[in-house]
């Protein structure tokens, strides 16, 4: 386990100077790499790291240098220090040289690579330490004095590139089918956003698994413009764009590139989602009143520098009740000045003023049965919630066709 400690350090202090030499060579532009090449700079030229590379080393060293003898006489094992003695295999080897006929059967016996000792090799082990204490001595210090050898930065440096490479390996696949993606320019005060030629990456990923399109979507919001509002029939990407509207401001924020050809987001303080939940039999409460306590928690801890998305609010009770409500809550977003978008059947809160923007799913217009996935922007047609009345009631064309052919 000693030994396997002191590999670790080598290896460690090797990656972590090797890592400044290639950083430094890379020339990184961005102010992130900058800084932390500058920090991996010093560490490395620091006395805390070169005197743990020089320990490590000479320890290493030390250890290597070490030969005994073992000498075996019945069931007895004797170990004993190396005394120049001559080494009679090479002898032999070299006297029966001239008979060698072809190749000779290898008897020599092979140790396993086993990570455990077996009581023979540990006991062998147990006396060697007492022909050379005092650099097992140095080893026992060493293990237990620099049991906090990693330097933090270094690790956590380590963790998240492991996490943005893995990011970029995931979506390589999809930029070689001739899917977008870009980094984003973010701001932390202007509002006005846009992303063009967008989509969902965990819908993409089952899509392109499947061998179907992705289709890709574009908004943008100009001057005073905060609120997107989405409606349409059911099923037509309305809930994808919201998700794509978070996934978009979120892999901004942390830094990944983006899904588009080109983006300009926001870096949010706080991203709330506000989805249709199943009800809480626990706690006793309908949809409308969930819904009416999970939004008033979110407006309570929502600032100008938030980003929320709402999903079919109100949906559980009446279109009159709904109106009302939605209107009420759409006011309290506006006032706060962030951005949202919110997915609904009420075309109604489209038009609340200057800070709402209209978009539609839009169908195919010889046959509006069929989706095409695409979330224009333009005034709600009114027609959003007649097909969610028509559908629940199964009144749309190939209910009614399959109907009557029963």
């Amino acid at each position: 386990k000693q030994a396997w400690f002191l590999d670790s350090v080598e290896i460690y202090c090797d990656a972590t100077a090797a890592l400044a030499r290639g950083l430094s060579l890379a020339k990184p532009e961005s102010r992130g790499l900058l800084a932390f090449l500058k920090y991996l700079t010093d560490y490395a030229g620091s006395t805390r790291f070169t005197l743990l590379l020089e320990e490590t080393k000479q320890l290493k060293a030390d250890l290597s240098g070490i030969r005994y003898c073992i000498l075996l006489k019945g069931n007895t094992i004797e170990v004993r220090k190396y005394e120049s003695e001559n080494d009679y295999g090479a002898d032999v080897e070299q006297t029966f040289e001239k008979f060698r006929q072809g190749t000779a059967n290898d008897y020599r016996v092979n140790f396993s690579s086993r990570p455990d000792m077996n009581h023979v090799e540990a006991r062998v082990l147990d006396l060697v330490v007492k022909l050379h204490p005092e650099v097992f001595a140095r080893l026992d210090s060493y293990c237990a004095d620099r049991d906090n050898y990693i330097d933090e930065t270094v690790a956590a440096f380590d963790r998240h590139v492991q996490f943005y490479l893995a990011y970029l390996e995931y979506i390589a696949p999809y930029r070689a089918l001739g899917l977008s993606f870009c980094y984003p320019e973010v701001t932390n005060t202007d509002k006005e956003v846009h992303n063009r030629d967008g989509f969902d990456l965990a819908l993409a990923h089952r899509l392109v698994a499947a061998n179907s399109p992705v289709v890709c979507n574009d908004f943008h919001l100009k001057e005073k413009e905060r609120v997107i509002i989405v409606s349409g029939p059911n099923q037509g990407g309305k809930t994808t764009f919201a998700r794509v509207f978070g996934q978009l401001h979120y892999l901004a924020a942390i830094g990944c590139p983006v899904p588009g050809t080109e983006a300009r987001l926001l870096l949010f303080d706080s991203l709330f989602t506000h989805f249709e939940k199943q009800e809480d039999m626990n706690n006793l409460r309908g949809r409308l009143q969930d819904d009416l306590i999970r939004i008033h928690s979110i407006l309570n801890e929502a600032t100008p520098g938030s980003i929320i998305i709402m999903n079919e609010i109100f949906s559980s009770t009446t279109v009159k009740d709904a109106v009302v409500l939605g209107r009420r809550i759409m006011e309290a977003i506006m006032d706060l000045d962030l951005l949202c978008v919110c997915v609904t059947f009420l075309d109604e809160l489209a038009a609340l003023g200057e800070k709402t923007v209209s978009m539609v799913s839009t169908v195919l217009a010889e046959d509006p049965a069929v989706r095409t996935y695409k979330i224009v922007r333009k005034p709600a047609d009114g027609r959003a919630y007649a097909i969610s009345i028509a559908e629940k009631y199964r009144l749309v064309y190939n209910s009614l066709r399959e109907r009557l052919q029963s």
